[in-house]
């Protein structure tokens, strides 16, 4: 489970950050941001199941946050912390769907019920939506590898919005788009080098989505640590994973 913390306050922030550390489901991983600038920034690459967040802060509210974070398909799920006990406020939360609205200082007794209770949600959601969309877009790409294939074209595709998909990519394949779709290529060329040994590297590259032959082989080497030539000469030389094969430092 992943926790987002937004406060704009440092001494309040670190506080609710312990708090949600000593409390929340075991396992979960809990990360702060300063502001709703910084939140979306952290959620672009962390795509929390959950965020917490200030209601009132500068420059932008944790409204704002929740209607963008939507927007971008960045979290769905939001509970709204103040120091403010307005009715027009807790109106407006729940107008917005936040998952609750709580009042300053936390109540860890109902912070770790709440907390408990999306923890609990989270598997039939993944095996409902993410994975079915999951399916659909694997199933594409293992078909399509080799054609002009980015995210935004993929989204356009699904009728999904591009940060969905590079959320579904995280909490699926533990991977990102561009690393999954290069290491599928890769596999498939080294398939090729090995099974059609006619085919010059260049044509094996375009074969699987690379018009470059430099640009191919570099890739290549920082997936594989070999040259295609190399992998080719080599007698037990293994395939590599989509989802677990990393491209190399250096």
């Amino acid at each position: 489970m992943k926790i987002l913390i937004v406060d704009d306050e440092p001494l309040i922030l670190n506080g609710l950050v312990k708090i949600v550390r000593e409390i929340a489901p075991a396992g979960a991983e809990v990360r702060p941001a300063g502001s709703v600038v910084q939140a979306l920034a952290v959620m672009q690459e962390y795509m929390p199941d959950v965020t917490v967040t200030d209601l009132h802060m500068p420059e932008r509210d944790g409204f704002e946050l929740i209607e963008e974070a939507r927007r971008l398909s960045l979290c769905e799920r939001f509970i709204i912390l103040t120091g403010y006990e307005y009715f027009d406020y807790v109106r407006k939360a729940l107008r917005a769907g936040v998952i609750d609205y709580l009042m300053k200082p936390v109540d860890k007794t109902e912070m770790a019920a709440l907390l408990s209770s999306i923890h609990e949600s989270l598997p039939s959601e993944a095996d409902s939506c993410y994975t079915v969309h999951a399916k659909r877009i694997l199933m594409y790409m293992e078909a399509h590898y080799a054609e002009d294939l980015s995210l935004e074209r993929l989204a356009e595709l699904m009728d999904l919005h591009p940060h969905y998909i590079s959320r579904l990519f995280k909490k699926e394949t533990g991977d990102n788009f561009v690393n999954y779709l290069n290491a599928l290529r890769i596999r498939e060329a080294q398939q090729l080098l090995k099974s059609q040994r006619q085919l010059p590297v260049s044509a094996v590259g375009q074969r699987v989505g690379f018009e470059d032959k430099h640009y191919f082989s570099k890739v290549f080497k920082k997936y594989t640590g070999r040259t295609p030539k190399g992998y080719r000469d080599e007698e037990h030389a293994p395939l590599i994973h989509p989802g677990k094969a990393k491209p190399q430092e250096g």
